[in-house]
């Protein structure tokens, strides 16, 4: 409980320097007509206010050590200390949880990478036509749902079956990513490989997985057979360049 009092002490001495020289150097700045070029008195009040946080930081706990009982100044700043430590670990611990979380395109190092999937169905159980005119396919998250490329290109047959490839660009890290592949206006199958947030682009390619899920695609109400799944997927990461 002291290590708190300490660091709260500690966070509001902060704050009134921080307030109290950055309201000073603004005032400074307007009776000496400080250049305005480039934001430079934005600049300058802002590195007094942060000289002024860490003045008020230290006085914060100087005056929590001195409401200590006689002989206990010492202990009291060094918990005043410890407390602002833990805090600043907590702080750093949900800055750190809160990027590791967000959902956006994923950089190993400054590369971009592209999400490679293969989709293998039986020639005797594929829809007809070109895989390009029956086969979509949304890679999502929690927030996001970009598209799949159909490589129409490079469409193979590997006995006894058809493989498709797509390519979304870029990959997303996530940890709640899953593809859905709708076929011809059938049903959409839906797939969750066992895949971390950010997949490793050394790995190669994953195993075949069956979908997880097969819904339907019909009118509201309509009855009919349920769906039978057709596809198998695998895939891989590659970075941008390679």
């Amino acid at each position: 409980m002291r290590a708190v009092l300490g660091a709260f002490a500690a966070i509001a001495g902060a704050v009134g320097g921080f307030l109290v020289a950055a309201l000073l150097a603004a005032l400074f700045a307007k009776v000496t007509n400080v250049s305005t070029r480039e934001g430079a008195t934005g600049y300058f009040v802002i590195a007094v206010g942060l000289l002024g946080a860490l003045a008020g930081t230290v006085l914060g706990i100087f005056l929590f050590a001195r409401s200590a009982p006689p002989g206990a100044g010492v202990r009291f700043a060094a918990s005043a200390l410890l407390g602002l430590a833990g805090l600043a670990a907590l702080v750093a611990l949900g800055v750190w949880g809160w990027a590791s979380s967000r959902e956006v395109p994923a950089k190993y190092g400054d590369t971009l990478a592209s999400l490679e999937l293969e989709f293998r169905v039986k020639k005797d159980t594929a829809p007809p036509g070109p895989p390009s005119r029956w086969l979509d396919v949304e890679v999502r998250t929690s927030t996001t749902r970009p598209q799949g490329l159909v490589l129409g290109d490079q469409v193979r047959e590997e006995a006894p079956w058809l493989v498709v490839p797509v390519i979304q660009n870029p990959l997303y890290r996530s940890s709640n990513r899953l593809i859905a592949a709708r076929v011809a206006d059938r049903h959409v199958e839906v797939f969750t490989p066992p895949w971390k947030a950010k997949p490793d682009p050394g790995a190669g390619w994953s195993g075949w997985y069956p979908p997880r899920v097969v819904d339907p695609v019909r009118e509201e109400g309509a009855a009919g057979a349920a769906p039978r799944p057709i596809l198998e997927v695998r895939y891989r990461v590659r970075l941008y360049g390679e």
